[in-house]
């Protein structure tokens, strides 16, 4: 998830279909930044275990995203 969403049109049109709160992209953005959890966590004054529950809320709602686009390709090709 990670390498794809450094790419700039990807990582844009995630954001613009996908309603992420200002703490995720703050988040988000550290990631592709190669900081660790602690390092968010001390950024963000939030704990550890938060940044872990909204890494992975990050991540399920870009498999969602991944989705909805296959099946929009899907839909095209019919």
């Amino acid at each position: 998830m990670i390498e794809k969403l450094k790419i700039k049109v990807i990582y844009d049109d995630f954001l613009l279909k996908i309603r992420l709160s200002e703490e995720q992209i703050k988040i988000l953005n550290m990631l592709l930044n190669k900081e660790s959890i602690t390092k968010i966590s001390m950024n963000l004054s939030i704990s550890e275990r938060t940044v872990g529950y909204e890494i992975r809320k990050i991540k399920d709602l870009y498999n969602m995203y991944i989705e909805l686009e296959k099946s929009k390709l899907n839909a095209l090709e019919k």
